[in-house]
C-alpha cells in the first residue's frame, strides 16, 4: 500500500516539474494495479479454516501516449500560486474472499475383488500297472518228515514167520517206517521160487505185483544145522541192512530219485525200509552144492506188497536213520 502511494506521489512531482516545451504536452499515464487475493479453503467440519495469502504480483505497466490538447490560455503573470491538484490514488482493491466449495468427499473405490481362485483339475495318476510275473519252478522234493522213533513192542520171535517179521520191523522202525505184517500168499510164492534153488528173481509167481529180495548163505560143512530161522534173520539183518545201509547216497535222502549208479549195492536195503510196503512173506530153502553155490547153502526169498523201489517216490519212502542201536544177525 505504501509503495503504491509513493509511486503516485512521484508521478505527481514529475508532472509538476516537467517543463512545458511547447504547446503540446506529452502525457504519460502510468497505472499500477495491485490485487490481493485471499482464498479460504474449508475441508471438513473438523478442519480449521486456513487463509492463504497470495503475494501481490506487479501488473504490467501500460504506457499510453497521446497528443496533448491545445494549451490553455497563458495565465496572467500574477503572483497567484498555481494550484496543483494531486490525483487521488485509487483505493486499494478490497481482498476478495473466495469460498472454495468443499471438496467432494472422496469415496475410496472399493478394492478390487480378490482374484477368483483358479481351480485346476489334476487328473489323479493312474495306478501303475503291475504285471505279475508268475515264475514256474519245478518243485523240489518235499523234505523228508522228521523221523519218529517207534518202539518195538513185538515179542521175541519163536518161529520162522515171527523171526522174519521181527528183523524186518527192527530196521524199519529205525527209518520211521511202519511194521510189516506176515502175508502167507507172499510166503507161498517165495517158497515156490526158493525151491528152484536157482539164484534169480521171478516176481510173476502167484500173480506178481510185489517186490522181492534174494539172499544165499553156504558153508563147506554143517550148513544144514544152521536152520531156516537163522538163515532168514541173517539174510535180513546182515545181508540186506547192515551190508547196504551205508552204500545208500547219504545226501540223497529226501530226493524223489537218488543217484542210481550203485543201485545193486543198496537196492535190498531200500525195499526193506520202504515206507509204503505193508506185508511180507518169506521162504528159506536148503540147496545142495553146485546149485546156488558150490557149497550146501540156504537160499532165502522175501516178497513185499506193495512193492518198493518205485522211481520218483524214494524221497517219502526211504527216510534217514534214527541212529538206533546196531543189530547183528545170528
Amino acid at each position: 500500500m505504501k509503495s503504491s502511494t509513493m509511486l503516485a506521489a512521484c508521478g505527481a512531482l514529475l508532472a509538476t516539474a516537467s517543463p512545458i516545451l511547447d504547446k503540446r504536452r506529452l502525457i504519460v499515464d502510468t497505472k499500477v494495479v495491485v490485487e490481493w487475493v485471499t482464498v479460504t479453503v474449508t475441508q471438513s467440519d473438523s478442519d480449521v479454516a486456513t487463509a492463504a495469502f497470495i503475494r501481490p504480483a506487479t501488473r504490467r505497466v501500460v504506457t499510453t501516449s497521446s497528443v496533448a490538447p491545445p494549451p490553455p490560455p497563458v495565465p496572467s503573470t500574477s503572483t497567484t500560486p498555481e494550484v496543483v491538484i494531486e490525483p487521488t490514488p485509487a483505493p486499494a482493491p478490497q481482498p476478495v474472499t473466495t469460498v472454495a466449495p468443499a471438496p467432494k468427499p472422496v469415496t475410496p473405490s472399493p478394492p478390487p475383488p480378490p482374484p477368483k481362485p483358479i481351480t485346476t483339475v489334476v487328473e489323479a495318476p493312474k495306478p501303475p500297472v503291475v504285471e505279475e510275473v508268475v515264475k514256474i519252478e519245478t518243485p523240489s522234493p518235499a523234505p523228508a518228515p522228521a523221523p519218529v522213533a517207534t518202539k518195538i513192542e513185538a515179542a521175541q520171535p519163536s518161529d520162522y514167520a515171527s523171526t522174519a517179521v521181527f528183523h524186518h520191523n527192527k530196521h524199519r522202525f529205525n527209518h520211521s517206517a511202519g511194521a510189516l505184517d506176515w502175508d502167507q500168499n507172499l510166503a507161498s510164492a517165495a517158497g515156490t521160487l526158493a525151491a528152484r534153488c536157482k539164484f534169480a528173481h521171478d516176481v510173476s509167481i502167484g500173480g506178481g505185483g510185489y517186490g522181492q529180495n534174494l539172499a544165499m548163505w553156504g558153508a563147506s560143512s554143517g550148513a544144514a544145522s544152521f536152520g531156516a530161522s537163522n538163515s532168514v534173520a541173517r539174510a535180513v539183518t546182515d545181508g540186506w541192512y547192515n551190508n547196504e545201509v551205508e552204500d545208500f547216497p547219504q545226501g540223497d535222502y529226501g530226493k524223489p530219485t537218488p543217484d542210481m549208479t550203485d543201485f545193486k549195492k543198496w537196492g535190498h536195503f531200500s525195499q526193506l525200509v520202504w515206507k509204503d510196503s505193508e506185508r511180507v512173506g518169506c521162504a528159506s530153502q536148503l540147496c545142495p552144492p553146485g546149485t546156488v553155490s558150490a557149497f550146501e547153502s540156504w537160499y532165502t526169498v522175501c516178497n513185499y506188497a506193495p512193492a518198493g523201489n518205485m522211481g520218483g517216490a524214494y524221497g517219502v519212502n526211504v527216510l534217514p536213520p534214527l541212529s538206533q542201536a546196531f543189530i547183528a544177525g545170528p
